[in-house]
């Protein structure tokens, strides 16, 4: 391995997450593996670019050096971010799938199982056909999952990476409550919040930062949408940071006027079930105990219906369209998998008031060998304004 311009991690860590990758493979019985996921492709090579629209694969024979595939105007970014070798770019004009066959070929692959992730949203249904088709003695196996293996418990410095994430994260949130006043727009205050993000160190988040006021503090996922805020309303935060394409993010929410008791009764609620859940989280309590844990307070605190949904879900490597990890591992009803140490969540228990807004405070965490660590840090509480 070459020691790449820009180096996120040790060549160690790398060579190690490779031997991993390769353990695996071989357990499954995989001669090659085909990897088109962007935070896959940078978790194994430190590899990144907002290009990933185009085509980009990195092939990792189980024997043999790697070889990327990418645009020919990005191969700047493997040159300069990533220990890989050897790189064979295509032009925009070349037929990129007609280019992976060539080059499984030259690596003796063409007759061989090679494994595919069928779950990436940039491996198209059309170029898995083409693939097919062009290869057809080669066996195509599903390995969807294979590198976020690796990915599901985070090394020290990945853990560092996240910790400054949160601290963006922070800036922003404290930022756009500060913002926060009656006739300020979501605008200004989103303005203020992505600016104190980057000036914390931060970079382009996966997803952007979620600002709603009013009746569309309920909907989810909302964000800034030029609406002046109003006396006697909610307005919600949702916000990420994030350094080196590791995430971390929070909810709080502020009330402009005078709060109703049905609003100060949801935060206390979701703060109580936030601090129950990291009293409760540790190394081997299963994924569904969590949301069995938070569900049953929600519950028995505000009457409202159990919810099957997720109440948190693993967070760190991101590009869009999504800030998390979720398909890792999430906090769904009567998953059976247990924590470990290493692994990081941002933990959600949703309070909402029909008509009036939502008052979620979430954290990002980390599980410890003892128990879990807060990595987010704004006061938790209903602000007033």
């Amino acid at each position: 391995m070459r020691t790449p311009k820009y180096q996120f991690f040790s060549i160690d860590e790398y060579q190690q997450r490779m031997n991993n990758l390769r353990s695996r493979m071989n357990q499954r019985g995989l001669d090659a593996v085909l990897i088109n996921t962007p935070e896959n492709l940078y978790y194994l090579t430190g590899y990144q670019t907002p290009g990933y629209y185009w085509y980009q694969a990195l092939i990792v024979p189980i024997d043999q050096d790697p070889v990327f595939i990418t645009r020919s105007s990005e191969n700047t970014n493997v040159e300069a971010l990533t220990w890989v070798e050897n790189s064979r770019p295509y032009d925009d004009n070349d037929d990129w799938i007609a280019k992976t066959k060539d080059i499984l070929i030259d690596l003796k692959l063409d007759k061989k199982v090679v494994g595919f992730e069928s779950t990436s949203w940039f491996l198209t249904s059309r170029d898995y056909i083409s693939l097919s088709e062009k290869l057809s003695e080669m066996k195509l196996e599903d390995c969807s999952g294979i590198v976020e293996q690796g990915r599901m418990i985070k090394s020290t410095q990945e853990i560092e990476y996240i910790r400054h994430a949160a601290q963006a994260a922070g800036a922003a949130m404290k930022a756009a409550i500060n913002a926060t006043a009656v006739g300020v727009t979501e605008n200004e205050i989103a303005a203020e919040a992505h600016r104190a993000q980057i000036l914390a160190g931060g970079e382009y988040t996966g997803l952007p930062i979620f600002v709603a006021s009013g009746i569309r503090s309920e909907m989810t996922h909302a964000t800034w949408y030029r609406r002046r805020l109003e006396n006697n309303e909610t307005i919600v935060f949702e916000i990420p940071g994030c350094i080196n394409r590791y995430h971390a993010a929070m909810f709080r929410a502020v009330y402009v006027g005078d709060p109703p008791e049905s609003g100060i009764l949801a935060t206390e609620v979701g703060i109580e079930t936030l601090q129950k859940a990291k009293e409760f989280i540790k190394p081997g309590v299963t994924a569904g105990q969590v949301h069995e844990l938070i569900q049953n307070n929600l519950v028995a605190r505000l009457g409202v219906k159990k919810n099957t949904g997720r109440v948190g879900y693993s967070i760190g490597i991101a590009f869009s369209p999504d800030w998390g990890e979720g398909q890792i591992i999430s906090f769904f009803m009567g998953d059976q998998r247990p924590l470990q140490a290493g692994m990081t969540f941002h933990l959600l228990p949703s309070t909402k008031v029909p008509g009036i807004g939502t008052f979620t405070t979430s954290d990002t965490i980390l599980v410890t060998k003892n128990g879990c660590e807060t990595l987010t840090d704004v006061d938790r509480k209903l602000y007033v304004r």
